[in-house]
């Protein structure tokens, strides 16, 4: 039998792969990953999609099922072709990210080092054990 809370441990993957299927299609150029790191030579832009401090919220009283999962993802553009670029690939991810119900939490912030451009955002929401993507 399978572990009754394995959804939420499989969460930041299943989720990956639905924006993953959504924005690579309008940005076929793109590194979208969820590895911070890579040891090989950057390509832009790069979209890194991480998973911040999910949190178990509703359990039952025993405390043996995760009923609810309080999910974040923090979402960073990079691109070394300039403002325009990231901003827009941000603003693509962020209606993605609406379109399933996300509330965006940390607006898009743009930011510049050396030749290259970030943009990074955060977006929330709450899922149940028997909800669907």
């Amino acid at each position: 039998m399978a572990n009754a809370n394995q959804w939420a441990f499989d969460l930041e993957s299943h989720l990956f792969s639905k924006i993953y299927s959504k924005i690579s299609p309008k940005f076929p150029n793109a590194n979208i990953t969820k590895d911070e790191q890579s040891t090989s030579s950057p390509v832009f832009p790069t979209i890194l999609i991480q998973s911040v401090d999910p949190v178990e919220e509703n359990s039952d009283l025993e405390s043996t099922q995760i009923n609810t999962i309080l999910f974040c993802a923090q979402v960073t553009v990079t691109t070394n072709k300039g403002r325009s670029e990231a901003l827009s690939i941000a603003h693509a991810l962020t209606q993605e990210y609406k379109n399933m119900s996300f509330k965006i939490i940390a607006m898009p912030i743009c930011r510049k080092q050396d030749q290259i451009w970030s943009v990074t955002f955060r977006a929330r929401r709450a899922f149940d054990w028997n909800d669907r993507l």
